[in-house]
């Protein structure tokens, strides 16, 4: 049964058109390989582990508690535990804060996530993100040189040819799915089908989800699809799944957000023009 509050029109018609050209993007665009301060490592809360190479990571709604702040270069392991009550994220930046090196992400309340990854010496910064959201709780971390061979050679090159390959193919046949759900999604959105449309919204994002790593290498297809109203600034225009959302879940939405007014403008003036 649908929720005759949102009438079938105009309202959905821009989302459709941005949402499946933003999706097509992603088979297109080439492939790519791929606030406040931590608290201080050494106090309680994230055991040392003997091995230097794995690390330990207490995140809670507050703090990002790593067992040390460096280590030395080759595979590390981060070993992820969520101690708060919101969801949160583990990131591993470059030493400008903006290039992601590795991220573990929808690590939920009482969950252990491991991040693994090769990481070369340097200088970086952790982060974790309670809710997913801002620029995180963040810290310097240092990788020394381990004197280990860091580069790959002979077979190793042929298995990770193989690997980018495979991986190109998984990512085109989630795009192409995604491409297909969002349009079935999009249509019965656009035709005030409200159930329909919930049904289907898991279903779709789920092919979204298993690529975002990927897309968000891709300029803006990342805030185009998926921006949180959490991380919406001023003056910019919302699209995307969670713009829908907003409207098909409307108990679930935060009466106090910043933006609400935004929404509501949307909304009715969408109205108007069906009336």
């Amino acid at each position: 049964m649908t929720r005759p509050s949102r009438r079938a029109g105009k309202l959905a018609v821009p989302a459709r058109a941005l949402v499946l050209a933003s999706s097509c993007a992603v088979i297109a665009l080439p492939l790519l390989a791929g606030c406040t301060d931590n608290a201080p490592s050494g106090t309680s809360g994230a055991t040392a582990s003997a091995n230097p190479r794995v690390l330990t990571v207490q995140a809670t709604d507050s703090e990002c508690r790593l067992s040390a702040t460096s280590a030395p270069s080759s595979t590390l392991t981060f070993a992820v535990t969520n101690g708060g009550t919101k969801v949160t994220e583990f990131h591993l930046y470059g030493e400008d804060g903006k290039r992601i090196i590795g991220e573990v992400e929808n690590v939920g309340p009482g969950i252990t996530r491991e991040l693994v990854l090769k990481v070369e010496p340097g200088s970086y910064i952790t982060a974790c993100k309670p809710g997913m959201a801002g620029d995180g709780l963040r810290a310097p971390f240092s990788v020394s040189d381990s004197g280990d061979e860091q580069g790959s050679a002979g077979n190793d090159v042929e298995l990770v040819e193989q690997a980018n390959q495979n991986y190109q193919t998984y990512v085109e046949d989630q795009s192409e799915q995604l491409v297909s759900m969002t349009a079935n999604f999009v249509a019965a959105y656009k035709a005030g089908n409200d159930d329909e449309a919930r049904a289907i919204y898991p279903v779709a994002r789920l092919h979204w989800e298993r690529i975002e790593t990927v897309a968000e290498s891709f300029g803006d297809l990342d805030p185009k699809l998926d921006l949180r109203e959490a991380d919406f600034e001023p003056g910019q225009k919302w699209t995307g799944w969670h713009r829908l959302e907003k409207d098909l879940w409307p108990a679930r939405a935060s009466l106090q957000c910043r933006h609400c007014w935004t929404l509501s403008a949307w909304v009715l003036g969408s109205r108007a023009t069906t009336s």
